[in-house]
């Protein structure tokens, strides 16, 4: 079952929730083996960090026969929106028209990039009336 906590992800909690979010649940061996070749890490460093995991919360571990089965206890979602909720907070002090010019300004925005900003920002003034 997946409940709204508060949590925040490291770089590579990240890679563990995303291998977690797509596909659930998964055993310790099966972890160890996508992301062992996909990230070089150590089968101490993957068994480490999903314990920290289980620890903030973030991932839940059953029993499953011969081998505990790990799946995540926080969706997507919610940890995209806390993650992007803390950068905006830390580094642009809650601006997002200051965020957004950034963007803008540093890698410079595509015609697709402006399009899609404006139909996300056309659809939130919708569901605000």
């Amino acid at each position: 079952m997946i409940v709204e906590r508060s949590i925040s992800l490291s770089a590579g909690e990240w890679r563990i929730m995303e291998r977690l979010w797509d596909r659930h649940p998964q055993t310790l061996t099966e972890l160890v083996r996508v992301l062992g070749a996909d990230t070089g890490w150590s089968k101490s460093t993957i068994v480490t960090m999903v314990g920290r995991l289980e620890a903030k919360g973030a991932v839940t571990r059953t029993e499953g026969g011969r081998a505990r089965l790990y799946a995540p206890a926080v969706p997507r979602e919610r940890a995209a929106l806390e993650e992007t909720e803390s950068l905006l907070h830390r580094v642009y002090r809650g601006s997002v028209g200051m965020m957004v010019n950034t963007l803008a300004d540093g890698r410079g925005l595509t015609d697709r990039d402006i399009e899609e900003l404006s139909a996300v920002l056309e659809k939130a003034r919708r569901e605000r009336k």
